[in-house]
Parts: C-alpha cells; structure tokens; sequence
C-alpha cells in the first residue's frame, strides 16, 4: 500500500501506540450482547422517561416512538447548531440541586461521566510531567484516560475492607508532588462503597496538595442516604473539588450520554474553555430536560427505589445456603451501588477461587445466556463477578443459572 516511506509507528503518539483498547460490554458489534445483561451497571429497570413495561425488560416500541417524537419535538431546525452554552439544560440541574447551593455557574457538561474524566485530565494535567492519583481497585477509564493524555498513574490502595487510607495518601502527595488529581469513586466501581465525607476533606485539606480530588458519584442515587452522602456538600466550602455525576446510572439514560462536573465557577469556566462545543446535541439536550422534570424525577425515584429493592432481594436469595454451599461467598462492600460483588469460593478450602470464576462466566454467557463481568484481576477481588442488578426476571434467572452452573464446575 502506497506511500512505501509512511509508518503508522512514526505517524501515532507513542502512548496512543501502546495504549491497549479499552474494551466496554459493548465493544464487540460483531457479538450479540447476551438475552440478559448483568455486566455494564446499566439501569436494568428502564429509564426516568418511559421505563419499559414487559417483564422480560423488552422496549416496547411505542415507547420508542413516543421518545423519539419527543426527543424532535419543538425543534424543526436542526440544521442549526446546538445551545453551547446549555442555559437552558444547566438552570434545569442547578434546579435540582439547589438545596447544596449550585448554580449554572458551577456546571459543566460533557457527553457522559467518561467525557468528563478525560476534560478534567486534560485540563488540568501536563502531559509527561503530571500524574494522577487513584486508589484501586476503582474504575479502570481514569488510568486509560491519563495513559492517553501521558500522566503517570500513582496507586494508593483502598484497605480489604473497601476503605481509603488516608494516611496513605497523604504520604503519596508528600512523595509526588507533581500528584494534579485525586480519583475518587463514591460509592465506587466495583467496591459499591462510600468514601465518608470525613475522609474526602481530609484530602482536600492537606496542605501539599495543590491539585483537585475528583469526586465519582456516578452511583450516588444508589447510596443509602444520598442527599447526606453525596460531596456536593462540601461544594460551597473548598474550591479543590469536582463533584462528577451522569444521566447514565440512577435516571436509566446511559444511551444519551449525558455527564455533569459540579465545582467552583471559576475551575468550571476552566473547564468549558477547554470542553470542544456543541457538547450536547439538541435532541439529548431536550431528553435531559425531560428527565429533570418534576415527571421526570417522580419516576427516577421509583427506578431507583426500585433497583435498591431487588438489590436486597438478590442478596438474600445468595445467602440462601442452598446456593452458599455451592461456594458463593457473602458480597464484599457494602451494596450501595446497583450491582453486587460475588466472590466465587473452592467448594474444599471456601477461599476465592479465580478459575472457577472465570468458568462460571463463561459458562453463565454459553449455557444460560446471561453475561456478568469478572473482575478477578482487580486488587481485592480474587475469584470475583461484578453483577448488575436487574429486573425480578433477570435475577431469578441470575440465581438459577449460578446455581446449575455451580453444581458442575
């Protein structure tokens, strides 16, 4: 192929070169995603627009069209470019949450969480001499998004319990101090676990960090107590902090890609200089609005409350000792997301076991048509399935096939 003298070697940025792919539960086009899907954190319930009505959790092709028309409706010009500004989409969600005191003027918007991990990289962070800090195990697109962007990666493990040591990562700022951010999932990906308010300012506070600590609380509406939970509390007090939620989890909206920093006015200015326009599209623009609106968030609530409640019942249908003694362990974390994490334990010795866990999946995926992500290779997972909750049909169908799985391998 023509030109003899061109290298892809020498035409592509080192790092991008041998950057891995980043492989998501939809990555393959080419592979039919499984009849029941546990494995990407989805809001299986339907979204906080038109939540599916069939058991089975089908769409129902009214619903569709009605979103559709909706998603169209009022705007005939869309040879026009879009709001960049987003007034309209920000006063919305500055709405939603003004009992934490935010305005427009602390909001910035990207095309889901993920956009927004890589804008807050890329804004803050000089490529080959900056790094980020992050306590794993914890969601692998912020060491993808600093690989790409050539920051360096300092790890700071969260305790067996799921816990940060903040004592840790004060002696890792003190030992780099080119350290620009602090990744932290709350409840995280897959701990399921909070990171208390008490420890998050704990970091804030230290005086030989002069960066920002990221704030992930894309599962926040899962939480227990999310109003109390959430570091959107500590907003008004410290000017080092970005607070990152979605549209993707607790609204059931992650096919319209809708992510949101919370900070200081003056840092989110920063990051819409840097944000490319025309973020939002109008007819996501006009679908966001819909699901911040006093129908919209009725039926969010009900979603969420929803999904909490076959949380709990898939947590006691596993600790059924009928399953338990096939060698299902008790969840790690403490649940405040909306997935579980099972270890998989040897039937003899009852420790994690990493192989039988990979052919659990494997063989969930094959014979029952049901695909969970294994998360085995993540620190403090050992012989681990990360599942999402769904519907009553889908976790019945979830404890059954893991038990005849179970009683064969």
């Amino acid at each position: 192929m023509k030109p003899a003298h061109f290298s892809l070697e020498k035409a592509i940025r080192p790092n991008v070169f041998a950057l891995p792919k980043y492989v998501t539960s939809t990555s393959d086009e080419f592979q039919a995603r499984c009849q029941i899907l546990l494995d990407a954190n989805e809001n299986s319930l339907g979204t906080c627009i038109a939540p599916p009505s069939k058991p089975n959790n089908t769409w129902d092709s009214s619903y569709t069209n009605e979103l559709l028309a909706y998603a169209f409706a009022g705007t005939t010009a869309l040879n026009r470019y879009p709001s960049a500004l987003q007034a309209q989409l920000k006063n919305g969600i500055a709405d939603t949450k003004r009992e934490f005191g935010i305005t427009s003027q602390n909001i910035c918007l990207g095309t889901g969480a993920a956009d927004i991990i890589d804008l807050i990289i890329r804004t803050t962070c000089r490529p080959g001499q900056d790094a980020i800090l992050v306590p794993p195990p914890t969601f692998g697109l912020y060491q993808v998004r600093a690989a790409l962007n050539d920051i360096d990666v300092v790890s700071s493990p969260l305790d067996a319990s799921f816990n940060l040591q903040v004592t840790d990562v004060h002696g890792k700022l003190e030992e780099n101090p080119n350290i620009k951010l602090i990744f932290l999932a709350s409840p995280g990906n897959p701990t399921g676990t909070l990171i208390s308010l008490q420890d998050i300012q704990a970091v804030l506070d230290f005086p030989g960090f002069h960066g920002y600590v990221v704030v992930d609380e894309a599962y926040i509406d899962y939480s227990n107590s999310p109003d109390k939970s959430t570091a959107l509390n500590l907003l008004a007090e410290y000017q080092n902090i970005i607070v990152v939620q979605t549209f993707s989890k607790g609204p059931g909206l992650a096919g319209l890609r809708v992510g949101i920093a919370f900070s200081h006015p003056e840092t989110a200015n920063m990051l819409d200089k840097v944000q490319m326009p025309y973020t939002i599209s109008t007819p996501t623009s006009i679908l966001a609005q819909a699901a911040i609106s006093s129908n919209g968030k009725q039926l969010q609530k009900r979603l969420v409350r929803d999904v909490i409640a076959n949380r709990e019942s898939l947590s006691q249908a596993l600790a059924d000792p009928n399953i338990t003694e096939l060698g299902v362990g008790k969840p790690l974390g403490s649940g405040e997301a909306n997935f579980i994490v099972l270890p998989i334990l040897n039937r003899e010795s009852q420790t994690h076991d990493q192989a039988r866990a990979e052919l659990a999946s494997q063989k969930l995926q094959e014979d029952h048509g049901i695909s969970v992500r294994l998360i085995g290779m993540m620190t403090h997972c050992d012989g681990c399935l990360r599942i999402t909750i769904g519907t009553k049909h889908d976790n019945d169908k979830f404890v059954e096939g893991i038990r005849k799985v179970l009683e064969v391998i």
